[in-house]
């Protein structure tokens, strides 16, 4: 207990300590200048008011392959965003705020399927944890925090209810509008050093209204319980770039009694190819057992972990992407996510490795493989702002968490047809297409006979995204 109150007291001293600060050095700046004092001009006159018009229609099938071997709907809806956001500028040059929300509306949606519930573009409902089986309309703050900066802006704080990003240990969850957390950030710029440390006591994910705290346990498994209940997650991050663009990052993170997580990752460009971008990226997690219903708890037998290289390269109107993956997850979870939680949505980590190919490509000693390619049309149709992409992902040797399976194979193929308007009133508007053939092999075992492997599915999304700017 004692160390529990030691931790909430070293929060909140973090918090209105940041809150402070600038008030001193307020004072203390103007009475060095009389001019100073209207510099408060600036958080209006540097101000934005922003936003977006989304549409988003999505038909995903998904074969039932220890049943009548058919596809059937796994999701079906079309649903509408609309976004605002108020940042302000910087009063006195020092402090600021930031605001923003978004509404939410299912235009059409299968509510006999309670799967669609689960959308992620409409609310599952208010907080993580709950659920009734149906999509719900509404409305949801993303941002209300305060902001600050110091010594010319090369150190930046944040805090209230914010997007935090520590690379490779903290993230949001995506929609069209970002996640959010109840904490912190601290980022500083010194010359080719960058470093941050962030905090956070409650998370939400975009599809619910509240934030709610985080647990070690997944939303079906008696959450908030009290062996469960986590009262934070903190993350800090270091990254250096040398002179001849290599970048080197190292990061780690921490769940209250629960997890710890690592990241290191080393990045160069290279003069050949038109530029060709590498890395090689370690993201690693161990985590604590514990006890509950009077049996131990185990989520990694170890340490598990996810490692990736990533190869990007241009050729005039020709765009590629060839990246690989290596995962290791004994122990009973089975499949590695590089997030200090459990719970899909309850919070997020920051692994840049995404294909938009249904899995997740991390079971236990699973190795997979991506490759993409993308071309401009500009020359082919005469006009600006078509873009076609064809993309595919391999997997292998995948196993449960205690390898009695083996031998598990996935595997993809995607198609991308986008266009962005180039003039006029909608100009940034982007229309995006997506199609992808996701195939398990192991159909005939059905969903879920690997941890994190569902059976074959083929998905549909269509996207318009429409920005604009009110200020």
């Amino acid at each position: 207990m004692e160390v529990i109150l030691f931790k909430r007291a070293a929060l909140s001293a973090a918090v209105i300590a940041a809150m402070i600060a600038p008030g001193m050095a307020l004072a203390v700046q103007d009475t060095m200048s009389p001019s100073y004092g209207k510099s408060y001009e600036a958080f209006v006159e540097d101000a934005k008011l922003s936003g977006g018009v989304f549409y988003f229609q999505r038909e995903r099938d998904r074969k039932d392959g220890a049943g009548d071997g058919q596809y059937h709907s796994n999701l079906s809806h079309s649903t509408a965003q609309l976004a605002l956001n108020f940042n302000s500028g910087y009063a006195w040059d020092v402090v600021g705020v930031d605001v923003g929300g978004y509404g939410a509306m299912d235009l059409a949606v299968d509510e006999s399927n309670p799967v669609n519930e689960e959308n992620e573009f409409s609310f599952w409902g208010n907080s993580w944890g709950g659920s009734d089986g149906r999509s719900e309309n509404g409305a949801s703050l993303t941002n209300a925090a305060l902001k600050f900066k110091f010594f010319d802006g090369a150190v930046t704080a944040k805090g209230g209810l914010t997007q935090l990003y520590v690379p490779g240990i903290i993230g949001v969850n995506w929609s069209y509008q970002p996640g959010t957390y109840r904490g912190g950030q601290v980022e500083g710029n010194f010359g080719n050093l960058y470093l941050t440390y962030a905090i956070a006591d409650e998370y939400k994910a975009p599809w619910y209204r509240d934030t709610q705290k985080f647990s070690r346990a997944k939303a079906w498994m008696d959450p908030f319980a009290d062996e469960n209940v986590i009262d934070y997650i903190h993350g800090l991050a270091a990254r250096y770039t040398f002179e001849n663009g290599t970048a080197v990052t190292a990061a780690f993170g921490q769940s209250e009694d629960y997890m710890d997580s690592y990241h290191f990752k080393l990045a160069h460009k290279f003069d050949v190819l038109g530029g060709l971008n590498t890395s090689y990226q370690f993201y690693g997690s161990k985590t604590d057992d514990y006890t509950k219903d009077g049996g131990e708890i185990e989520t990694y037998d170890g340490l598990a972990w996810q490692q990736a290289i990533t190869f990007g390269w241009g050729a005039g109107p020709y765009g590629f992407r060839l990246e690989g993956l290596w995962t290791k997850a004994e122990g009973s979870e089975g499949n590695y996510l590089p997030r200090l939680t459990r719970g899909y949505g309850n919070s997020q980590g920051a692994n840049e490795i995404w294909w938009d190919s249904r899995s997740d490509w991390n079971e236990n000693n699973e190795k997979a493989v991506f490759f993409g390619v993308t071309r401009t049309l500009d020359d082919l149709v005469g006009a600006a702002g078509w873009t076609v992409g064809l993309s595919g992902a391999y997997g292998w040797d995948a196993e449960n968490g205690d390898s009695t399976i083996k031998n598990g194979k996935e595997w993809a193929a995607n198609f991308d047809l986008m266009y962005t308007v180039q003039e006029g009133s909608l100009k940034g508007t982007l229309f995006k297409l997506h199609y992808t053939d996701y195939n398990n092999q192991q159909d005939d075992k059905g969903s879920w006979y690997y941890p994190n492997m569902f059976a074959s599915e083929r998905d549909v999304k269509f996207h318009i995204i429409m920005p604009f700017t009110v200020l």
